[in-house]
């Protein structure tokens, strides 16, 4: 049945130059990928300098106040922490694909399956933590799970030896990572108070250890190595960007060092957020709304469509962990109560509606790069929740999925237990 304000995804169209015909057959003779959407990453990515610079001088703003850096605001840190590990992981991504660029002109636009996987992995963890950082700057109560930080690099590419074009880019992203650590390293150094001497002691032994790897490895380093000197190198760099990786976290957030371990909830779902935002309550507890989650604008009509009562309670009563759907949940009550999401309109300023399938949940625009469980979404793209238990009788997994991207006018679904999804079927 049609239902007025439904929406699906609609898919996109790649944008961009295409390289010519002799690029694309020499990168198919080599086995090499398109790296159209790695330069979609790339371009994307870029805000990252400012972000950082951003939460830099907020830090030195609050240091010239005379607060010690040991004692900034956690939402402070965590913003710098995680704008640190944005910068750090765009700038593996950036120098890995002119690192290519540089060794094999001739296929521009085509990258080896190995740099394509290991740039990938990069950019994909700068959109997570792009969208960390902008949560943490603009809600105080903003937290990370236990253990998130300080974090780990992605895993490096499981070849040996790397690519020489990978050690050449290694070799510049270190000295990138190095300068702007040294940079603000040398800050907190003349904004920490003799009180925090001991706490400043233990970084700058830290910081020397990594500083000490790095140019351990720079010296090692020529471009024309032998392939024995090539994987010696590779394997001191490798140490030395993870080094300086987690290091440049405890600078940015100082804290980290002597951080207490803090009481995770339970396994698998994310601890409760200081503030005013109180979690959704499950089902069962007291106050439990099982159109909590549907569009506000049309959750009256909703409920009307016996159809539409039937599939949603059919959801939470086949839904294996409603704490992890109510979680997404909560992560979208706190964008839109921040200011970081805003339900989507049409150009005409009427708003765009619900998603077609179960909870029926309103379509959302990301004001700033979020985060929505694990799933990053840029600034100014759609999403929307989708939970659906169909096919869940016949041996179908439930599905929990944060959706982003564009949406076109579609049909209701009612999400039939009983019957496969459209497209298995």
């Amino acid at each position: 049945m049609p239902t007025s304000g439904s929406s699906a995804p609609e898919g996109q169209t790649p944008g961009g130059s295409t390289p010519g015909v002799w690029a694309r057959l020499r990168a198919s003779l080599r086995g090499e990928r398109d790296a159209e959407t790695l330069y979609a990453y790339r371009r994307a990515g870029a805000q990252v300098h400012p972000l950082l610079d951003a939460a830099e001088r907020r830090r030195f703003d609050l240091t010239l106040s005379g607060q010690s850096p040991f004692a900034v605001k956690r939402h402070v840190g965590l913003e710098l922490a995680c704008a640190w590990n944005a910068f750090a992981l765009q700038t593996l991504g950036d120098k890995m694909l002119e690192a290519d660029e540089a060794a094999d002109p001739a296929t521009v636009g085509f990258v080896p399956p190995v740099t394509f996987d290991q740039v990938q992995g990069y950019y994909t963890g700068v959109q997570r933590w792009l969208g960390y950082a902008s949560q943490a700057a603009h809600d105080p109560t903003f937290d990370l799970p236990p253990g998130t930080l300080p974090a780990r690099l992605p895993d490096w590419s499981p070849v040996e030896p790397c690519p020489r074009p990978h050690l050449d880019a290694m070799i510049a992203a270190l000295d990138a990572m190095r300068l702007h650590a040294e940079a603000a390293m040398h800050a907190l150094e003349k904004a920490t108070p003799e009180a925090d001497a001991a706490r400043l002691a233990r970084l700058r032994g830290q910081f020397a250890e990594a500083l000490s790897q790095a140019s351990y490895v720079v010296g090692m380093y020529t471009p024309q190595a032998s392939p024995a000197l090539h994987e010696q190198i590779e394997e001191q760099a490798k140490r030395a960007i993870e080094g300086l990786y987690r290091v440049g976290q405890l600078i940015s957030y100082p804290a980290l060092l002597t951080e207490p371990g803090r009481t995770s909830g339970q396994s698998g779902q994310k601890s409760a957020q200081p503030g005013p935002l109180a979690r959704t309550p499950l089902p069962g507890e007291p106050g439990f709304d099982p159109w909590v989650m549907t569009d506000p604008n049309n959750v009256g009509t909703l409920r009307r469509n016996h159809d539409a009562q039937r599939v949603i309670a059919e959801m939470w009563a086949l839904d294996p962990n409603p704490a992890a759907s109510l979680a997404l949940w909560d992560d979208i009550r706190r964008a839109l109560q921040t200011g970081g999401a805003v339900p989507a309109r049409h150009p005409g300023g009427q708003f765009v509606g619900f998603y077609f399938c179960t909870p029926y949940c309103a379509i959302y625009e990301a004001r700033r790069p979020l985060v929505i469980g694990d799933t990053p979404v840029p600034r100014g793209k759609r999403f929307t929740l989708e939970c659906a238990a169909e096919g869940v009788r016949i041996g179908y997994p439930f599905k929990r999925e944060v959706v982003v991207g564009d949406f076109r006018s579609a049909t209701i679904d009612y999400c039939d237990p009983d019957q496969p999804p459209p497209h298995d079927e």
